[in-house]
């Protein structure tokens, strides 16, 4: 996406921070990352019990 559409995101910076020894902004980028994986597996896990029935008990 940021390719196709030049629009600068967290791959561009996180990128960058590996070409330059850019150690906290690097930590900071995987945190954020590992954030947002685990967000998605808890929406994922409250909206399976939802969809599927047999899950609720």
């Amino acid at each position: 996406m940021e390719t196709v559409f030049s629009w600068p995101g967290l791959g561009l910076l996180s990128y960058e921070a590996l070409r330059g020894p850019d150690v906290a902004l690097l930590q900071a980028i995987f945190l954020l990352f590992s954030i947002g994986v685990v967000l998605a597996n808890l929406v994922a896990d409250l909206l399976y019990a939802v969809i599927d029935p047999r899950v609720r008990s």
